[in-house]
């Protein structure tokens, strides 16, 4: 029926053939900074991984936070000055290049301490310990809003974040949760 047939490469073609897949499943090859964003959980926090911070590109403040609080477990990708909670497709054409995350304004999120460390960007070289808003504590826990529903435009701002693969709902004023609901899961949504 079928025979095999002995094919042997190269041992130097193997070899590069190996590093070729090796950077091409490896989610740190190329990457300076060691971030890793995950579209299908949040495009507005990314996963740090072991390396993460990058301590010779760190500044003496940054240097500072991370001596005091550790490597964080999450963090912030700031896609507006504002800060506010993007969705996918307002910025998947920058996701496309890679770099661009490390060109964002970064926050680092610490789930356990619920603190946010958010450094200056005023060219002074200053951080601030905040308390980790109510929507981003919900990030952390669930990812990104399978979908938002802005309930009115003027302050303070309500919002619905709904995740219906798991069966969530909930109501947000400003940053502050102030009602859950919850209902049968739906199956896997797509965060757009």
């Amino acid at each position: 029926m079928f025979k095999l047939i002995n094919f042997r490469l190269p041992h130097s073609f193997s070899f590069l053939f190996l590093v070729f897949l090796t950077c091409l499943f490896s989610t740190g090859c190329g990457q300076k900074g060691h971030l890793r964003v995950n579209p299908e959980f949040s495009v507005n926090l990314a996963i740090p991984d072991q390396k993460y911070p990058p301590l010779k590109q760190l500044s003496a403040t940054g240097k500072e936070a991370f001596e005091i609080y550790g490597r964080p477990d999450f963090v912030r990708l700031w896609w507006s000055k504002d800060g506010r909670i993007h969705r996918f497709l307002e910025v998947d054409r920058a996701l496309q290049n890679k770099s661009s995350i490390y060109r964002l304004r970064h926050s680092w999120i610490y789930v356990d301490k619920k603190i946010e460390i958010v450094f200056s960007t005023s060219g002074s070289s200053t951080y601030k310990e905040l308390p980790i808003t109510d929507k981003i504590q919900t990030i952390c826990a669930y990812g990104d809003p399978e979908d938002i529903k802005r309930l009115s435009e003027e302050k303070p701002l309500r919002e619905n974040w709904s995740y219906y693969s798991i069966g969530l709902i909930l109501m947000f004023e400003d940053d502050k949760l102030i009602k859950e609901q919850r209902h049968n899961p739906m199956g896997a949504f797509i965060k757009r």
